[in-house]
């Protein structure tokens, strides 16, 4: 019986085991994003204010951006977890309130100097985000666009600023 405890194990951890380790995106340009942040800009045009979380999941694996309002002002709530494949490219699950729907398609792209630059291929068209640090004011800048490349359509502009301690 304990052999057959043993072998079962074993096959467990390999199953859950991964074949080859991932890039960490919490020990790099991403670990600037730990922390609490004031959130303001503009979204399709209108003006936003909201807050963000982002911690480290899974021993740094991932990096969860919570976004939500901690005034209950705003009924938008987002978690996105960027993670790295081990080519080291940048994986991005964005689930929001929209529901599932829009949660179906994955987000890809890189890590640069100072951004993380990503895009969904949604069925009805492709959003284009990039992710920029700025380390001398320690803020962040998401601009998100949709339509030609050429002549884009702001989605969204938003500014993170570190939450007061």
């Amino acid at each position: 019986m304990h052999r057959r405890h043993l072998i079962a194990g074993l096959a467990l951890a390999g199953l859950v085991a991964p074949s080859a380790r991932a890039t960490v995106p919490g020990e790099g340009l991403l670990s600037h994003l730990i922390g609490e942040w004031d959130v303001t800009g503009q979204t399709r045009g209108r003006a936003t204010a909201t807050g963000a979380v982002v911690s480290r999941l899974f021993g740094g694996l991932f990096i969860e951006l919570l976004i939500k309002d901690p005034t209950g002002r705003s009924p938008y709530v987002a978690r996105v977890f960027f993670g790295m494949d081990v080519k080291g490219g940048l994986v991005v699950h964005w689930l929001d309130a929209t529901g599932g729907e829009s949660s179906k398609t994955l987000g890809f792209g890189r890590l640069e100097a100072d951004a993380a630059v990503f895009s969904f291929a949604y069925p009805d068209g492709t959003f284009r985000d990039r992710l920029s640090y700025d380390a001398g004011a320690d803020t962040w800048r998401l601009r998100i666009e949709t339509g030609d490349e050429a002549s884009p359509v702001v989605f969204s502009d938003w500014r993170f600023t570190r939450r007061a301690r």
